[in-house]
């Protein structure tokens, strides 16, 4: 199986028995995928069709899904790229695997996506995941190592810290970023597509504002070609290290100034909340 994603024990151990030879992958925008399921060794994989899957959805290393379980090998998928953004997912046009979801069923995944955000500057591109209540077994995350194999576990303290996040009350415009490894080895952070084509659109720098009052300026790559990301790049580093930023820190900017645009930045620290 050389592109195959395996399902976590635990869930396997309390549905497998239940599954059949074929799943039906559910994204936000109605579309579902129908991807085979292999199953040894107590073990269960997505097979056939899963390569189209991510393929389909340019899914990257470092993206993360997802996944609830809905019962009779259905399930309800969510697509975050390395910002913890969730993708603008691409219809699939004439594709018989495609299919609108009805009302009913589109009103349940509403309420299992809803987090609180700032509705009046922030896009649907802007939200992360809600913490997932009722059976947890049900829900899984995965990172895009999906198709390698290798598990992506999310901390408790990322977790704790995301939701902390999307709880802040701010009447300016901002996003939500998680601190990935190459964030901080790789001296760049991608930023959401409509908030820099909104605000930050022509711009070659910006000043980051820490929580001290001080200030940093950070060359900004705006992506004005199909395709391009936009992003931090020199400067971003500096900032990281004075302000000892970690792999799974929440980072809130938030757009103080427009004219010479200051970004305020405010950190939840994923170590302090694990041993909340």
């Amino acid at each position: 199986m050389s592109f195959a994603q395996r399902l976590p024990e635990k869930f396997v151990s309390k549905f497998g028995d239940e599954l059949s030879t074929v799943a039906i992958l559910t994204v936000p925008n109605g579309c579902t995928w129908q991807v085979g399921l292999e199953k040894a060794d107590k073990k269960i994989w997505f097979h056939d069709g899963w390569k189209d899957f991510v393929e389909h959805h340019s899914i990257l290393h470092g993206y993360f899904l997802v996944f609830k379980y809905e019962g009779n090998s259905k399930f309800h998928v969510l697509i975050f790229d390395m910002t913890a953004t969730e993708i603008q997912y691409p219809s699939d046009g004439n594709d018989k695997r495609s299919k609108r979801l009805n009302s009913e069923y589109q009103n349940d995944i509403k309420e299992s996506r809803q987090c609180q955000v700032n509705d009046n500057e922030m896009s649907s591109e802007h939200e992360l995941p809600a913490k997932c209540e009722g059976d947890k077994e049900k829900f899984w995350r995965k990172s895009s190592d999906m198709f390698t194999g290798r598990k992506f576990e999310v901390s408790r303290g990322r977790e704790r810290a995301i939701q902390a996040a999307t709880k802040l009350k701010t009447r300016n415009p901002f996003f939500i970023s998680t601190i990935r490894p190459y964030n901080l080895y790789n001296s760049f952070l991608r930023l959401p597509a409509q908030f820099a084509k909104k605000y930050l659109s022509g711009l070659r720098f910006v000043r980051l504002e820490a929580s001290d009052g001080k200030q940093y300026h950070v060359r900004c790559c705006y992506g004005n070609t199909a395709g391009a990301p936009s992003t931090m790049g020199k400067g971003w580093t500096i900032f990281c290290r004075a302000n000892h930023l970690k792999e799974g820190d929440i980072c809130v900017f938030e757009l103080i100034k427009r004219e010479e645009v200051v970004l305020k930045i405010s950190i939840l620290r994923s170590d302090e909340y694990a041993g909340m």
